[in-house]
């Protein structure tokens, strides 16, 4: 203790108050984009579960992503990172119309949870 001075002490605390900023955005959840990307990716996941199924099976899909996995479609079920675990994703298919819709539980707070108009055509 005979050579610790201020210097060192401020240097001590500015590490921590870096390591502390840097690491605030994965424990408080604060970076929307990467959850958008996340939430679409988990939408385009479930998009294409929905299309198997309806075109193995000949059917339309009213269910939940529980069905989903119950029948081999899916391996996991998918949150919305910005929602809270038991936000589910609305999903629908019509085997008819191969129209499928997977929304975000989040869409109308986060207009941005939508999946692209390239995958839905």
């Amino acid at each position: 203790m005979k050579n610790f001075n201020i210097y060192k002490l401020i240097s001590i605390v500015d590490f921590l108050v870096l390591i502390f900023i840097l690491a605030l955005p994965s424990f408080f959840n604060i970076n929307e984009k990467k959850n958008t990307e996340e939430c679409i990716k988990n939408m385009k996941i479930i998009y294409k579960a929905v299309e198997r199924y309806m075109e193995e099976r000949n059917l339309d899909f009213n269910g939940t992503q529980r069905d989903l996995r119950r029948t081999g479609y899916l391996k996991k079920t998918y949150v919305c990172p910005s929602g809270r675990p038991d936000d589910k994703y609305y999903i629908e298919g019509n085997h008819e119309t191969s129209e499928i819709i997977v929304r975000c539980p989040l869409e109308e707070e986060l207009p941005d949870h939508k999946l692209p108009e390239s995958i839905i055509e």
